[in-house]
């Protein structure tokens, strides 16, 4: 559902393209305005009408969209002590929520959110944001909680309040993306044709005395809800977004 009003949409459309597609949208984009990246804390939140972040593996990704404007922030789930040690601030809930709200209109009945990533280890963490935004009866998208894949790849996220859009790539749509993998004329980890994504699910083989005998692959052609749901344990759209 795209729901507008005096000509400002309030809807999303998600959409997954190449990754050669995505920095051709994000070229133009200043890193200082426009990109939410390391060190990956809430401190790093940005506000903006075109905010983009990459390199998504296991962290977590939180928007708000608010009227025309978006709050984006990238969360590291370091701990306290592991974040000391790699010289970063650990994950704080708090500070998260206090930096969401800020400037917030909570009765505005358009207000609705994003939550994207992370994994089975910091499932506490995808679970502690989910609560908040169901406590403030925000509604939200997510995709959540990375399965077991045999290849995972890079996230990346471009919300753009022209397009009314979320883009959403992997850096695996990349050719080369595998360094392992250096025959090109293996297919793509990942493709994008005709707005159909393709993409390799795998299974384990073994000999006949039981040995694992490494892996075989199927291709699979489906839209992007399905490959979202293959990819993680959580895929649901609020009322404001649909799939294209």
């Amino acid at each position: 559902m795209n729901i507008s009003s005096n000509n400002i949409s309030f809807g999303e459309k998600i959409k997954f393209i190449k990754q050669s597609e995505f920095n051709e949208k994000v070229k133009n984009l200043s890193n200082k305005k426009h990109y939410v990246g390391w060190p990956w804390t809430a401190d790093t939140l940005k506000t903006g009408k075109n905010l983009y972040t990459d390199k998504d593996t296991d962290c977590i990704v939180v928007c708000i969209k608010d009227g025309g404007k978006y709050k984006l922030v990238h969360l590291g789930v370091y701990n306290q002590k592991k974040a000391r040690n790699n010289n970063q601030k650990g994950f704080d809930i708090e500070n998260v929520k206090r930096r969401l709200l800020d400037g917030l209109n909570l009765e505005n009945e358009n207000l609705h959110a994003y939550l994207m990533g992370g994994f089975q280890y910091n499932k506490k963490i995808t679970a502690k944001i989910r609560e908040f935004f169901n406590d403030l009866k925000i509604p939200f998208t997510e995709f959540t909680t990375r399965k077991n894949v045999h290849n995972y790849g890079e996230f990346s996220y471009l919300f753009s309040n022209k397009d009314d859009t979320l883009y959403i790539t992997n850096n695996l749509t990349k050719a080369d993306a595998l360094q392992w993998n250096k025959d090109l004329s293996r297919p793509k980890e990942i493709n994008v044709v005709n707005n159909k994504i393709i993409y390799n699910t795998y299974k384990k083989t073994f000999d006949s005395d039981n040995n694992f005998n490494g892996y075989d692959f199927k291709r699979n052609m489906t839209g992007l809800k399905e490959f979202l749901e293959s990819q993680f344990e959580n895929v649901n759209l609020s009322k404001f977004d649909s799939f294209v």
